[in-house]
């Protein structure tokens, strides 16, 4: 955890205000198996139609699948869309 996340996690609950917000974590939705929506991403590393890896302050989110397309994409938030097979965070 980087110096500070304790305090900034603390200050979060006390005011309840959101973490993602307070920790600039990414928020992750998924539309049942076809859209993944990601925000407060840090970039994308890789896009094929099989695999999009995306940068995050958590680490590299990756996204696997089958016919995937960048449906949107912002300064804020990556919307992808195809067939979602897996979706996890690697080291």
């Amino acid at each position: 955890m980087p110096r500070g996340d304790g305090l900034k996690r603390r200050i979060s609950a006390m005011f309840e205000m959101p973490k993602e917000i307070v920790l600039n974590l990414p928020v992750v939705n998924m539309v049942g198996t076809e859209e993944v929506g990601i925000e407060n991403y840090k970039g994308l590393i890789e896009y094929t139609d099989e695999q999009v890896r995306v940068l995050t302050t958590a680490g590299v989110l990756k996204i696997q699948g089958l016919g995937m397309v960048l449906r949107q994409i912002t300064a804020e938030s990556i919307v992808i869309s195809g067939k979602i097979i897996h979706i996890g965070y690697i080291g």
